[in-house]
C-alpha cells in the first residue's frame, strides 16, 4: 500500500501492467492489515508520545516567562526558543518522513526521543539565550520531527477500517498532555526553578523512547520494503523513458526507440533531459497552489498556524501581568487542554454529518473571537476560563477537521503532497508568529494589542475556510 501513495503523489504514471501488480499488491496489503491486535499497544504508545512531546510544547507559556526573567531579553527574542520548538517539526517534515521510510518508525521513534531529551538537557546548562535557541529549539525541535512522523506513519501501518478512530484517540494525547503537564510544569518551576524543570521534562521526554520501542513494523510491512526494493530501479527506468519520449521531437523518439536504453544512457541530449525531468518533476507539485479551494485552505492554515499559539505561549503571562497567579494562570492552559479532547471527539462527530468547510470556518470565526474574550473580560477570572474552554474547543477543528476536508478538496493520489503543502504553511505560521505577536507586545507594552490581532487574523481564516463552500473550484493560469 505505501508503494502505490507515494508513487501517487509524486504524480508517477506506470503502464497498465505495473499498475496492474501494484493494485493486486494493494488488496494483498488490505488484506493482512492487522487493524488491531497489537495495534492497540501500538496505539497506546503514540498516545503517550503526544500527550509528553505536544503537552510540554503547549506548555512553553509557562517556561517563556522564567526565559524572560532570566535572559532579560525582549519578549520577541526569547519567543523564538518555543516558535523554534514547535515550527521545525512540521517545516522537516519532509526531510523526517524521508528518513522514516527509510530506516522505519522504530528506530527513528527512539533516535528522535533521545536526541530531544539530550536538547532539554543541554538546556539546563544554557548561559544565554543564542544556546537556547540551539539546544532547545533547532535540537529538540528537529528530534521532536521525527516523532511527530513516525506517529502517523505507524498507525496507517497498523489500522485500516479503524484508522480515523485510531487517528482520533492518538491525537487526544494533545489536549491529555496539556492538562497534565500545564500544573506539572508550574510544580516543578516551584520546586527546583526553570534549569531543574528543563532536566525533568528531558527525562519525560526520554520515556518516549519506550513508547517508539513498542513501534514495531508489522509483517505486511516489511514484506513489502523486500519487494519496493527490487522493483524501485526498474520503475525508475520506465518513468524516466516515458517521460524522455513525452519531451523530445519526434525524430529523437524514433532514436531512443531504435536505440537499446544502454546506448541511449550514453547520447548526451538524452542525458540532459534525464536531468532536466529530475530537477522539474517536484517542482509539478506546486501546481496545488494553482487551485482555489486548495489556495484557500492553505491561507487559513498559514494564517490560523500564526496566531493559534498565541493564547499557549502568552495567556500565562497575561494573566500574570494582571494579578493572576501562577495556578490560576497554569489552571488555564489545563482548561484549554480538556476542551481540545472533548472537542475533538464532537467536532469530529458533527463534520461526518455536516458540510466541513462551514463547520471548520465557523469553528475558527468563534475561536477568533474566543481570544478576543480573554482580552475584553481579562478582569474576570470566571470568564477567561470560559473563553480558555471555549478556545481549546473550536482550536481542535484545525485537528479534527482539518485532513478531513483537504480528504474533499483534492484528488487521493495527491492527498500525500497536498497535507505536506499543509503542514509546511502551518509550520511556516509557528516559525513567525509568536516573534511576531511578541515584537507587538515589546512595543505596546502589553499582550492586548497581540491577542486582538490573533483573534482577527483567526476570524479571516475562517471566513476563507468558509468560502470554500460557496465557490466553485477552479484553476488559475489555465491554458484553454
Amino acid at each position: 500500500m505505501e508503494t502505490v501513495i507515494i508513487d501517487k503523489s509524486a504524480g508517477i504514471k506506470l503502464n497498465d501492467v505495473e499498475s496492474n501488480v501494484n493494485n493486486e499488491q494493494t488488496d494483498e496489503n488490505k488484506s493482512v492489515i492487522p487493524d488491531g491486535g497489537y495495534g492497540w499497544i501500538v496505539l497506546l504508545a503514540t498516545f503517550l508520545i503526544y500527550a509528553i512531546a505536544e503537552g510540554i510544547s503547549f506548555a512553553f507559556g509557562l517556561l517563556f516567562v522564567e526565559f524572560l526573567y532570566e535572559f532579560n531579553g525582549s519578549k520577541s527574542a526569547t519567543s523564538w526558543v518555543g516558535s523554534l520548538f514547535v515550527a521545525l517539526p512540521l517545516i522537516s517534515g519532509p526531510v523526517c518522513s524521508t528518513l522514516v521510510d527509510k530506516y522505519g518508525c522504530q528506530k527513528m521513534s527512539i533516535l528522535g526521543s533521545a536526541i530531544c531529551a539530550l536538547g532539554f538537557a543541554l538546556s539546563a546548562y544554557a548561559k544565554n539565550l543564542g544556546l537556547l535557541y540551539l539546544t532547545f529549539g533547532v535540537l529538540g525541535g528537529l528530534a521532536r520531527g521525527l516523532c511527530y512522523i513516525t506517529v502517523v506513519v505507524t498507525i496507517t501501518y497498523w489500522f485500516e477500517k479503524r484508522r480515523s478512530v485510531a487517528l482520533g484517540i492518538s491525537a487526544s494525547g494533545t489536549g491529555f498532555g496539556t492538562i497534565v503537564f500545564a500544573p506539572f510544569t508550574n510544580y516543578l518551576l516551584y520546586e527546583y526553578g526553570w534549569r531543574g524543570t528543563v532536566l525533568i521534562l528531558g527525562g519525560c521526554l526520554a520515556q518516549m523512547c519506550v513508547c517508539g520501542a513498542l513501534m514495531t513494523d508489522p509483517k505486511w510491512v516489511v514484506e513489502e520494503e523486500l519487494q519496493k526494493k527490487k522493483d524501485s530501479k526498474r520503475k525508475e527506468k520506465v518513468l524516466e523513458t516515458k517521460e524522455l519520449e513525452e519531451l523530445l521531437p519526434n525524430k529523437e523518439k524514433k532514436e531512443i526507440n531504435d536505440v537499446p536504453i544502454e546506448n541511449n544512457v550514453e547520447n548526451s541530449k538524452k542525458t540532459w533531459y534525464r536531468g532536466f525531468l529530475r530537477i522539474t518533476r517536484p517542482l509539478k507539485r506546486f501546481a496545488l497552489f494553482l487551485e482555489l479551494h486548495f489556495l484557500l485552505l492553505s491561507v487559513a492554515v498559514l494564517l490560523a498556524g500564526t496566531w493559534f499559539l498565541i493564547p499557549y505561549f502568552y495567556l500565562v503571562d497575561h494573566m500574570l501581568e494582571n494579578g493572576y497567579s501562577e495556578e490560576e494562570s497554569s489552571s488555564a492552559l489545563s482548561v484549554i487542554g480538556f476542551a481540545n479532547i472533548v472537542g475533538m471527539v464532537l467536532l469530529g462527530w458533527i463534520g461526518d454529518r455536516c458540510n466541513l468547510s462551514r463547520i471548520y470556518g465557523l469553528s475558527l470565526i468563534l475561536c477568533g473571537l474566543s481570544i478576543w474574550g480573554m482580552i475584553i473580560f481579562t478582569n474576570s477570572y470566571i470568564l477567561i476560563i470560559g473563553c480558555s474552554a471555549s478556545f481549546g474547543f473550536f482550536f481542535s477543528s484545525c485537528f479534527a477537521l482539518s485532513p478531513s476536508l483537504l480528504a474533499e478538496l483534492v484528488p487521493i493520489e495527491k492527498f500525500t503532497t497536498a497535507f505536506g503543502f499543509v503542514l509546511l504553511c502551518e509550520g511556516v505560521g509557528h516559525l513567525t508568529g509568536p516573534p511576531l505577536a511578541g515584537y507587538i507586545s515589546d512595543i505596546s507594552k502589553s499582550w492586548s494589542q497581540s491577542f486582538c490581532q490573533a483573534g482577527l487574523w483567526m476570524i479571516v481564516s475562517g471566513f476563507s475556510v468558509g468560502t470554500i463552500s460557496f465557490t466553485k473550484n477552479r484553476k488559475f493560469f489555465q491554458n484553454h
